[in-house]
């Protein structure tokens, strides 16, 4: 395997001998290329024309993205007053820029109010869906939300069906959890590649600058450890210093040739894997939104 070479940006070649990287190079990073953050509901990535904003660790979202929650809104200009209804017929009345909200009727303190942001209504969505019945986590490694109904379930045999590109996008939409104290994320790093063994959806590493593999047991997919792409004595976990991508055994289930998904950084995705034949193929398509990044392959890879 070639050399890793440390970056910020992908370059559009892949080196894909057995578990091979995705070459990157270093580039200065401005604010519009850090990585916005993405919102999974019930185990599906959601579609949003404007992404949440973060705001002193309270996370907002706009109200039209709610319809993909599955609660019901409306706002009232002359007010300025937000109603938000689940499908039990319990309800939120929130006002821009004032703490006190309306739950059913009776009065409930908000930590942060909605805000009005260039003509659109962000409204906190923790307190948002805690508040009509959700369940949210917000995972720090790739900085993800995750939105869950109370009466939701990972189904685990998603990850062993027949349809690999669906297995694998049901992957990368459970949190990952870890129980060391991880890395943390590169500030400015927007790009995320993912890397399967051929055939398999259960384990994966993701490959944003860090290294963070992951295994998914019962239906959890839990980080064994990570490794800093730019210094190998940088590690968390169960992870060795100076650890080899190409001996080690955290990397057993690649030696049978992977495939790698990664974001372009342009709006499209690009797939890659050595064929039979031993040649490179790389595949791209479009990004409409963010589980696009796992592409259908051929040949049950």
């Amino acid at each position: 395997m070639r050399k890793i070479i440390s970056g910020l940006i992908l370059v559009l070649s892949l080196s894909l001998m057995n578990h091979s990287l995705a070459f990157a190079e270093a580039t200065v990073m401005t604010e519009k290329d850090v990585r916005p953050i993405e919102v999974v509901v019930n185990g599906e990535f959601i579609k949003m024309d404007v992404h949440p904003l973060m705001d002193k660790n309270h996370l907002f979202v706009p109200i039209r993205a709610l319809a993909s929650l599955g609660l019901s809104y409306s706002f009232n200009p002359s007010t300025k007053i937000t109603t938000v209804q689940n499908k039990n017929g319990d309800y939120l009345k929130i006002g821009v820029n004032s703490k006190t909200a309306y739950k059913n009727e009776k009065p409930i303190q908000m930590d942060m109010p909605a805000q009005n942001k260039n003509g659109r209504i962000l409204v906190p969505i923790r307190f948002v869906t805690e508040s009509l019945g959700y369940k949210v986590q917000f995972e720090s490694i790739r900085k993800f939300v995750f939105i869950n109904s109370k009466d939701y379930s990972f189904d685990t045999k998603l990850l062993y069906q027949d349809d690999l590109q669906a297995a694998r996008k049901a992957a990368i939409a459970l949190p990952i959890n870890a129980d060391f104290k991880t890395l943390g994320t590169l500030d400015g790093y927007r790009l995320h590649q993912y890397s399967f063994p051929v055939g398999r959806a259960d384990t994966y590493y993701l490959n944003d600058g860090t290294y963070t593999f992951v295994q998914i047991i019962d239906g959890k997919a839990i980080a064994i450890g990570q490794l800093l792409e730019s210094d190998h004595s940088q590690v968390a976990g169960n992870v060795s210093p100076d650890m080899s991508l190409d001996t080690d055994p955290i990397m057993e289930p690649y030696n049978h040739g992977n495939v790698i998904f990664f974001d372009n950084n342009d709006g499209t995705a690009r797939a890659g894997y050595t064929n039979d034949n031993k040649k490179r193929v790389d595949i791209d398509t479009e990004m409409n939104i963010y589980s696009d990044i796992i592409q259908k392959l051929p040949d049950h890879r």
